[in-house]
C-alpha cells in the first residue's frame, strides 16, 4: 500500500505552495492514501497534520526514517534559491538510501526558478544533480519546464501540471470587521500577496491611486504577510494579514475583482481560485494565464488601472466558475503516484 510523505511548507503562513500542500494532503487522505507532511518550517507548532524538524540534522533524520519505513516522497520547493534545491537534494538522497530507487516526485513552484537555474554553473549543476534522484519532476508552468529541460533533464521525466487543486465550495465566514469595511467601499477589490518586490504591491498602489480619481469609494483588501503591513494607506487599503485558506476564498468570492500585480509567477493558485469562484481577475502577463483572466502589461501601473477600469465601468462580466480542470489534476497526480 502506498504511503506518501509530502515534503514542503505548510500553513501558516498561507502562501501558494503551502496551500497546495495542505489541499493535496486533504485530497489524498480522502482518496484512501496514507499521507503525512514533513513541514519545512523548522520548529513549527505541534500538529497532527504534519511533523517538523528541529534543525537540519533532525530534518535529515526524519527523511531517512520515513524512507527506511517504506514511504515514497513528493517534494515541493519554490526552486528560486540554493536552499530549496538542497532540501530537494537531501530528500532525493534519502529516498535512494532507504528505498533503493528514485524518490517519487519533485514539484518546482516558483516563477523565479528559471532565473535561478540560469544564474550560473553552480545553480545549474545543483538543479541537475537534484533532478537525477527523481523519476518525475513537475513544473507548474511551461517556463519552469523549459528551464528544467535546459539543465538538461530528460523530456519524459518532466510533467507540466498547474498547482491548483479542487477545494471545497463551502466558504468560511468573512474575517471579523470585513463586511463593515466592505459596505463603506464600492467597488471592492482583493489581492493575496507578500510585501516583497516580486509581488508588485507598490505597482498596485500606483494603479489604485489613479483609479480612485474615477472611483473614489474604491477599496482593496490585501491578504497575506502579517509582519509588514503597509502604513498610511488605510483610507482605501485594508491589510488583514495572514488568513485561513477558507477565509481567503470567502473574501475573493465577496470581491468585485481579484488582482494579481506580480512581476514573477509560477502557477498563481489564487488566480485559478478566483476564476473557479466566478470573480473577475486582472493579472500581469508575466506568464500564461488561465482562460478568463484579463491581463495587463507587467510592471505598467497605467495599464493595470486601465484594465481594472474597463471592468468597473463596463457591463459587469457574468460570474461563472468551474472546477473540472482542477479535478483532472488530482486524477493525474494519482496516476503518477501509482
Amino acid at each position: 500500500m502506498l504511503k506518501l510523505l509530502l515534503v514542503g511548507p505548510f500553513p501558516p503562513p498561507h502562501g501558494g505552495v503551502s496551500v497546495h500542500v495542505l489541499t493535496l494532503q486533504d485530497l489524498l487522505v480522502k482518496s484512501g492514501i496514507t499521507c503525512q507532511v514533513l513541514n519545512l518550517s523548522y520548529g513549527a507548532p505541534r500538529s497532527d497534520r504534519y511533523v517538523s524538524g528541529r534543525g537540519r540534522l533532525h530534518f535529515i533524520f526524519l527523511l531517512l526514517r520515513y524512507s527506511l519505513r517504506g514511504w515514497s516522497f513528493h517534494v515541493h520547493i519554490n526552486g528560486h534559491n540554493a536552499k530549496s534545491w538542497l532540501v530537494a537534494l537531501a530528500a532525493g538522497l534519502a529516498g535512494v538510501i532507504g528505498r533503493r530507487d528514485r524518490a517519487a516526485m519533485l514539484t518546482v513552484h516558483s516563477g523565479m526558478s528559471p532565473d535561478y537555474l540560469d544564474s550560473g554553473r553552480l545553480a545549474a549543476v545543483l538543479g541537475w544533480g537534484t533532478c537525477v534522484f527523481y523519476r518525475r519532476i513537475i513544473a507548474v508552468n511551461s517556463e519552469i519546464g523549459a528551464a528544467l529541460r535546459s539543465l538538461p533533464v530528460p523530456e519524459n521525466r518532466i510533467e507540466i501540471l498547474p498547482a491548483f487543486l479542487p477545494t471545497s465550495t463551502i466558504l468560511a465566514p468573512l474575517p471579523d470587521g470585513f463586511e463593515e469595511w466592505a459596505r463603506a467601499h464600492e467597488p471592492v477589490l482583493s489581492t493575496a500577496l507578500f510585501f516583497r518586490p516580486e509581488y508588485g504591491f507598490g505597482l498596485l498602489v500606483q494603479a489604485l491611486s489613479e483609479l480612485r480619481k474615477k472611483h473614489p469609494r474604491l477599496g482593496c483588501v490585501v491578504m497575506g504577510d502579517s509582519e509588514s503591513r503597509p502604513q498610511g494607506l488605510k483610507q482605501y487599503i485594508h491589510a488583514i494579514g495572514d488568513v485561513t485558506h477558507e477565509s481567503c476564498l470567502a473574501v475573493i468570492a465577496r470581491s468585485d475583482i481579484f488582482v494579481r500585480p506580480t512581476f514573477s509567477d509560477g502557477d498563481a493558485i489564487s488566480v485559478r481560485e478566483a476564476i473557479a469562484l466566478g470573480t473577475p481577475v486582472v493579472a500581469s502577463d508575466v506568464v500564461d494565464r488561465p482562460a478568463g483572466t484579463l491581463c495587463f502589461k507587467t510592471g505598467d501601473p497605467n495599464d493595470l488601472a486601465l484594465k481594472l477600469d474597463s471592468l468597473l465601468s463596463g457591463p459587469r462580466p457574468l460570474r461563472h466558475g468551474g472546477s473540472q480542470p482542477a479535478e483532472n489534476r488530482i486524477h493525474r497526480l494519482l496516476e503518477l503516484y501509482s
